[in-house]
């Protein structure tokens, strides 16, 4: 063979077979793909880092939703059992994603602050892959970028509502290109990861995949693979499901578990509160025009789908039903919230309303406009995480060193941590009344079953529990909260007047802080 022939024989696109050569085209469409994704994590990283931290290293205690789920992690690692030794009414999905992280790292502060970062980096890439579906690559890229911002920013949570989200809209993602046989057994297993965060969101998105394969039935008349389609779909979800959560139906048992994911909430959880529209009650500026746009879109945008759908006769083309299972899956979401709405629940399934208001916006804009609308979204985007920066920062904190790490305490909260601190050794009991915010950051263990005390949420029996496990354990110092009194519009939903006149039987007021919050001593 000649020499020439031996150098020139590298195989090119036209002497390749033709699956060799699909693959390279898709390898090469994923670099821009990858590329963009790169430059998006680039952006959430630094925007949540300057969110999140005080200074490099020092994080800032935020104690929202998500210390409950720290909690939880803890006594994970000291080898308690969900819902045999504490309680909790949601799956235990976000306290196994803080349990790892405490495991690959240590039980800090600034470990949590790493979970919203990660967790935000894994919104934005979601967000970005489902708008690539609908517009150009730069146009997903500020979708994402917008809902990182006006969203999550806007309610920077790590709760259990936004892992599955994320797990229910990869669901829908998957089935998007075709409802081959792996994509709808994945779709099935990633349902199971939703409901293994949020009881309600595998479900409430697998019964609206079913009834737009239902649509398309319509559509192709094909009733085999309509059925065969459901049923992958359903098995798939129930087998995976099983199989999660086979170790706490080992230790807990299926009864704990119906109870404490279905009977519970339904009883005790807020069904009358919030019903529809969330209170606005002292909610001004910036924050409720936020609020408000997110709402309106959560509303509007779902309807309009459906009726273009409708009247464009979509049913059989590939876009409509792309439109169809995204609109559908954001809109089955809400549903599965709206009785019980919140901000942190309508914040956290807004993304598929997010995505189809921007293709809306973007389709309908002029072509000569389309980029200065882009610019313009883009310099507004900046520009509100810009002033997030620095609202966060002309806020007062202090910077304290406790068994959790150095991090910045917010002003009204450093004297309680001081006096804990004084007061108390890492690994002793406590027990925090309000909110499980002490126990991470001190180092302290909780022996009571319930995390917290709430009027009209702590049944009897468990109001029963804490005063024998209080009286067990004789715990020093209990902190307790003015929140706790009756609520005067409810009395009859009031069950801690047991647990109020226990503690002052028992113990004694020595310290009221200037949040109100007050320290009781055991006599």
């Amino acid at each position: 063979m000649p020499l020439f022939t031996l150098v020139d024989s590298k195989p090119t696109s036209e002497n390749l077979p033709p699956t060799e050569v699909k693959q390279s085209q898709y390898v090469k469409s994923l670099i821009p793909i990858l590329k963009d994704a790169c430059l998006l994590a680039l952006f959430v990283c630094a925007y949540l880092y300057s969110r999140l931290f005080y200074s490099p290293g020092v994080p800032y205690l935020v104690t929202a939703d998500q210390t409950f789920f720290w909690q939880y992690a803890l006594r994970m690692s000291n080898g308690e059992h969900v819902y045999r030794d504490f309680f909790q009414f949601t799956p235990p999905g976000l306290d196994l994603y803080f349990l790892a992280l405490f495991r690959l790292f240590d039980k800090k502060i600034w470990v949590t602050s790493l979970a919203a970062i990660l967790l935000g980096v894994a919104l934005s890439v979601i967000c970005f892959t489902l708008a690539s579906k609908f517009m150009r690559r730069s146009e997903a890229l500020l979708t994402a970028m917008f809902f990182i911002v006006l969203v999550y920013g806007g309610r920077l949570d790590v709760t259990h509502h936004w892992f599955s989200l994320i797990a229910a809209l990869g669901a829908t993602r998957l089935v998007m290109e075709s409802r081959s046989v792996p994509r709808l057994v994945g779709a099935g297993i990633l349902l199971a990861v939703a409901s293994s965060f949020t009881q309600t969101a595998g479900v409430a998105v697998g019964v609206g995949m079913l009834l737009v394969s239902a649509w398309e039935h319509n559509c192709e008349k094909s009733c085999h693979t309509t059925f065969r389609n459901q049923s992958l779909l359903l098995v798939s979800f129930c087998t995976a499901w099983l199989v999660l959560n086979a170790y706490f139906l080992a230790t807990a048992g299926f009864k704990a578990l119906w109870y404490f994911q279905v009977i519970y909430p339904w009883h005790y959880i807020d069904h009358t509160r919030g019903f529809l529209i969330p209170s606005l009650r002292g909610i001004g500026g910036l924050v409720l025009i936020q609020r408000l746009f997110i709402y309106i879109l959560l509303v509007s945008v779902y309807p309009l789908v459906f009726w273009g759908c409708w009247r464009n006769q979509q049913r059989g083309s590939r876009e409509g039903i792309q439109s169809l299972l995204l609109a559908t899956a954001g809109l089955f979401l809400l549903l599965s919230v709206i009785t019980r709405s919140n901000w942190t629940r309508l914040y956290a399934v807004s993304m598929p309303a997010i995505i189809l208001w921007m293709r809306f916006l973007l389709k309908l804009t002029p072509h000569k406009l389309r980029r200065w609308t882009i610019l313009s979204l883009y310099g507004a985007t900046v520009c509100l995480a810009a002033l997030q920066v620095r609202s966060v920062r002309r806020q007062q904190y202090t910077m304290l060193k406790l068994h959790g790490g150095t991090m910045a305490i917010a002003h009204t909260d450093v004297e309680e941590f001081q006096w804990l601190e004084a007061h108390t050794k890492p690994g002793e009991d406590f027990f925090q009344a309000t909110w499980p915010s002490m126990y991470l950051p001190l180092g302290l263990r909780s022996p009571v079953f319930v995390e917290t005390l709430l009027p009209e949420r702590t049944s009897p029996e468990f109001a029963a529990l804490t005063i024998q496990q209080i009286e067990q354990s004789q715990l020093p110092y209990i902190l307790w909260s003015p929140w706790l009194q009756p609520d005067s519009k409810h009395p009859e939903a009031d069950n801690l007047q047991r647990v109020r006149d226990y503690i002052k039987n028992h113990y004694v007021r020595i310290q009221v802080f200037a949040n109100r919050d007050e320290m009781w001593q055991l006599k």
